[in-house]
């Protein structure tokens, strides 16, 4: 009789342990289910859909990029073009960055341009896109006309941003390309010296250049750097922004303190069509987006809107 007791509590212990392996596996599966899906149920969640579109340019190349349209908000909505670094991707931009979200929140459509080679021609470098003699600027053009053509845009607010090569690509988009945008948003990326005398836009566009001031990789001084495909030169963020002012004739121009941002911010104004001209300058910060660019750019956008995109 002494064997009895044991083995029955040996078998209720077994049993237990058993259902408590199922529910515990139930449980993971769960959980691992959920945790395989949590990009998508945050985008459903913001109300916004992601789609990925081909476009053919006029050189005859398919190129593609990555759209993103909210639900709501107005019903003229604001457009954001978003160009990435060199040896980055449209894809991982989406991730490294607020465009996302705040596009939920103002109701604005948003575009990540797919590079080539993940790399653009911005006039300027020897980049694989340069030499392959790819027109990003046509590109541009093309997914310009087949959103609008798709969706009602609000032509008085319509940006182009990009990063480092992605931003000497936005300063020429501005160069070439300001009858159809109303702002573009350079993010560490100052003009081309090889660009700056040429540059003659259509009308004035304002401009949004942000550069940290202790960027080792594009110089927020100015000068020659290292890059994909050998670099280039540029000017200094403050003469960008400078040349800028002056291509749009602003008039007037004053500096002024972000610090909950860690930021100088200089600002030209009364420029020819209400264009406005800004430069923040990141205090101590290097080479990469502000972890708030989405929300900087939506905000230019909104107060200060362009005469309407052609």
């Amino acid at each position: 009789m002494t064997d009895g007791p044991p083995r029955y509590t040996r078998s209720v212990l077994v049993l237990v342990l058993v259902l408590v392996g199922v529910l515990a596996s139930l449980l993971f599966a769960g959980c691992g289910s959920a945790a395989q899906l949590p990009r998508a149920h945050a985008k459903a969640a913001l109300g916004v859909s992601a789609t990925h579109v081909t476009v053919m340019t006029p050189e005859g190349r398919e190129r593609s990029y990555v759209l993103y349209v909210p639900t709501g908000g107005p019903r003229r909505k604001p457009l954001v073009l978003v160009f990435h670094g060199a040896e980055g991707t449209a894809e991982q931009t989406t991730q490294e960055t607020d465009f996302v979200q705040v596009a939920a929140q103002s109701g604005s459509v948003v575009a990540f341009l797919q590079g080539y080679e993940d790399t653009w021609n911005e006039g300027a470098g020897h980049t694989p896109a340069e030499v392959a003699h790819v027109d990003d600027v046509a590109f541009t053009s093309a997914v310009l006309s087949q959103i609008e053509a798709r969706y009602p845009i609000d032509r008085t607010r319509v940006a182009a941003t990009g990063f480092s090569n992605g931003a000497l690509l936005t300063e020429l988009l501005g160069c070439r390309l300001a009858s159809r945008l109303t702002l573009v948003a350079p993010v560490a990326g100052p003009l081309p010296v090889s660009v700056s005398p040429s540059c003659r836009p259509a009308r004035p566009i304002s401009v949004l250049e942000m550069h940290g001031t202790a960027d080792q990789s594009i110089p927020y001084g100015g000068g020659p750097f290292p890059g994909v495909g050998g670099g280039t030169t540029v000017l200094s963020a403050p003469a960008t922004a400078a040349r800028w002012a002056s291509l749009d004739r602003c008039t007037r121009h004053g500096q002024t303190a972000d610090r909950a941002q860690a930021t100088i911010v200089t600002t030209y104004s009364a420029c020819r069509a209400h264009a406005v001209v800004q430069l923040r300058s990141l205090q101590g910060a290097g080479h990469g987006w502000p972890s708030n660019v989405g929300e900087l750019v939506a905000g230019f956008l909104q107060q200060h809107p362009g005469a309407p995109a052609a």
